[in-house]
């Protein structure tokens, strides 16, 4: 019985240890961007995938909620330094994911969508890093 207590406590660990990941690594991000957009990119793709991988393991309880958070961040982190023309349709396209896979689509076909989102997100972090906004306002 005791290793059932340690099993749980381990998952536990990971499970909110994933999720102080995500926040923490959403606000150092968020610091990094004036600074070093490249470093505060691949901060922001770890963020990411700590927030898919706590709502994951969080399952249809509150992971289906928490999915939005990654996506946003997401959209956030690649569209900073460039015009609002990329910025406002792109959050509005992470939401528009999010509303389509998590809820959607997920009810017509038992899918959820975050083995879809998530490279969705790499891709666009790696979108951003090779193409990066073409002025940054920290060198301004």
């Amino acid at each position: 019985m005791p290793d059932v207590q340690i099993e749980a406590s381990v998952l536990f660990a990971i499970g909110w240890g994933s999720l102080a990941l995500f926040i923490i690594g959403a606000v150092v991000g968020t610091r990094l961007l004036e600074r070093t957009y490249r470093l505060a990119l691949a901060v922001f793709a770890i963020a990411t995938v700590s927030g898919f991988f706590f709502s994951f393991l969080a399952g249809f309880s509150i992971g289906r909620f928490t999915a939005i958070l990654p996506l946003v961040v997401t959209a956030f982190a690649v569209t900073q330094y460039r015009g609002p023309r990329l910025q406002l349709p792109t959050l509005t396209a992470a939401i528009g994911i999010y509303v389509l896979l998590a809820w959607i689509f997920a009810e017509q076909v038992h899918f959820w969508g975050i083995q879809l989102e998530l490279p969705l997100c790499l891709v666009a972090y790696a979108a951003a890093l090779i193409f990066p906004p073409a002025r940054n306002p920290a060198r301004a």
